[in-house]
């Protein structure tokens, strides 16, 4: 059938892309062809795309106009040069292939019309039956849904791979992921799905790029945001936090909507994140509302990681250390219960051994001084070092977020989340604040019983104030208006008109008062009439004294 011509190959690694329905006799035809080419060449690889006759004609309309290709039947080729990065070259249908294969190689097809009709015939019939199969083992399985807004930003790039492989949700769970992201950067996104699936993960189901954000909600059970909305140079922060709400109360109609009510919402972000969160909550009443939180984890683990690098000890020996207040603005680092594990001091012990944070820095001035302006540089200093955005490190707390809340956290350790306040330490209620919390399986809890210091509860309040002004700038308290002043002289007149003129007024009692105010008339005899002397005599006395001292 064929006629092959070794002496014609090539040593550039080509790689051949054939699509066609599967019904196509012509699509057959190279179809063999091509098996023949790879089983003869080396340097030569073929990838074949199969359609259904009914999703043919829209997924070859797509193809083509997202590489600029003119092309209207079945089937198509183009060839990717793997030495020139993957760049698509069309070459045409099947006459044109044919011709380019007997061109560059010296291979040609004489299969009969017969037989590409009696091939075309086999083709359809697998595939309804791979489809078939197919759907039977998606109708088993009952992935997670789990959604990543802005999903063309560098974070959600880097946790693709450790939720896809199952880190994240367990090794016996499979996912789905859904990359929200603009119709702008829609290409990009969909070069990320490409990857995704490039990792051949036996737990990754499904890869879906949308811009829309009910579809992307969807029966999610975890929805990570990494929106952020620049503030522009002279902007005010209330028109900054306005452009925030809108955002993300458009996010929280389409959770409330579409996402499950048990949804594990997640505000990751750069910008108000706690402000964030509070907007997303506000805006969908039918998700659990312990449920949308705001992550500081970031700010606990280079916390954490300075005083790593201090003492000389990994930063996961670092234990809780608890980030207070507002993960979006103003924090406090709490290192009173902290303490660590793996120090090689003087003292050594089994793994589960520590010693407080405190006590091993033993430098209370740098502690208060140079660690919290270190911190304060941080991102600044590790950006500088990059030359770029440091979003590795940013994407492995949301992961780990996500992983302890999914998984419950062993040992009794406790992190830092920000949170709807119900009145924990005295704190107002109706603000998202980040506070120590402990993870069980599916669920957080607030640490209660840690003791602050009336210098830190003033710092705590203070913050508190921050939040409050910040809901304020979209939900302003009402306004109490003062009772009016009357003028004295109205008062005056009103006055006189219902008491009366004082000068005309007369005072003096009814007959019946003034004779029910007469005092009664007291025996001159008796018990009662001693009492009575008794006390005059020793009133006439003390005044005497009185007069005396005088």
């Amino acid at each position: 059938m064929y006629r092959h011509n070794i002496a014609t190959l090539t040593t550039t690694m080509a790689k051949f892309v054939i699509a066609g329905k599967s019904d196509c006799p012509y699509y057959s035809r190279i179809e063999l062809l091509a098996d023949d080419l790879q089983a003869n060449l080396t340097d030569f690889q073929v990838h074949k795309i199969v359609k259904h006759p009914k999703e043919w004609q829209d997924w070859l309309d797509g193809t083509c106009e997202k590489n600029g290709w003119e092309h209207k039947q079945s089937p198509i080729v183009w060839r990717e040069l793997i030495d020139r990065g993957g760049k698509g070259v069309l070459i045409g249908g099947s006459n044109e292939f044919q011709e380019y294969a007997s061109g560059y190689y010296g291979f040609t097809s004489k299969q009969m019309s017969k037989d590409m009709n009696l091939i075309s015939e086999e083709n359809m019939e697998t595939k309804l039956l791979i489809t078939a199969e197919e759907e039977h083992e998606k109708s088993l399985s009952k992935p997670v849904h789990i959604c990543i807004t802005n999903a063309s930003s560098d974070v959600a790039y880097h946790m693709v791979n450790e939720i896809a492989r199952g880190d994240v949700l367990g090794k016996n769970t499979e996912v789905t992921l859904r990359l929200l992201t603009d119709k702008s950067l829609l290409e990009q996104v969909e070069g990320n799905k490409m990857e995704a699936t490039d990792l051949a993960c036996p737990l990754l189901r499904d890869v879906t790029v949308t811009t829309d954000p009910r579809k992307a909600f969807k029966d999610a059970s975890a929805v990570i945001f990494l929106d952020e909305i620049p503030k522009d140079e002279g902007m005010e922060q209330a028109d900054w936090l306005k452009k925030n709400e809108e955002v993300f109360t458009a996010y929280g109609k389409a959770l409330n909507e579409c996402a499950k009510c048990e949804v594990k919402a997640i505000v990751a972000g750069n910008g108000p994140v706690n402000f964030n969160a509070l907007m997303l909550g506000l805006a969908s009443p039918a998700i659990v509302r312990q449920n949308v939180v705001a992550m500081s984890r970031l700010h606990e683990n280079r916390a954490k990681a300075i005083i790593g690098r201090r003492i000389n000890v990994n930063t996961a020996g670092v234990v809780d250390l608890v980030v207070w207040g507002n993960a979006g603005g103003t924090t406090h680092i709490d290192l009173q219960n902290a303490r660590v594990h793996g120090y090689e001091g003087a003292i050594w012990g089994p793994p589960t051994y520590s010693r407080p944070v405190k006590e091993v820095v033993h430098d209370d001035k740098w502690l208060e001084t140079e660690y919290l302006e270190n911190l304060k540089q941080y991102q600044e200093t590790v950006e500088g070092a990059l030359n770029h955005r440091a979003s590795f490190s940013t994407a492995h707390c949301v992961v780990s977020l996500l992983t302890d809340w999914w998984n419950g956290t062993p040992g009794g350790a406790f992190y830092s989340l920000g949170v709807l306040s119900e009145g924990w330490y005295e704190l107002p209620e109706g603000i998202v604040f980040s506070l120590p919390v402990k993870f069980q399986e599916g669920v957080w809890e607030v640490i209660q019983d840690l003791n602050i210091s009336f210098e830190v509860k003033a710092k705590l309040d203070d913050i508190a104030d921050e939040l409050q002004k910040e809901k304020e700038a979209i939900f302003p308290p009402p306004k109490v208006t003062p009772p009016p002043q009357p003028n004295s002289e109205d008062e005056e007149e009103k006055a006189k008109k219902v008491f009366g003129d004082e000068e005309k007024k007369d005072t003096s009692p009814s007959p019946d008062i003034t004779k029910a105010l007469e005092a009664p008339e007291l025996p001159k005899q008796g018990p009662l009439m001693s009492i009575v002397e008794e006390s005059e005599t020793e009133s006439q006395i003390g005044t005497t004294t009185e007069t005396e001292r005088t």
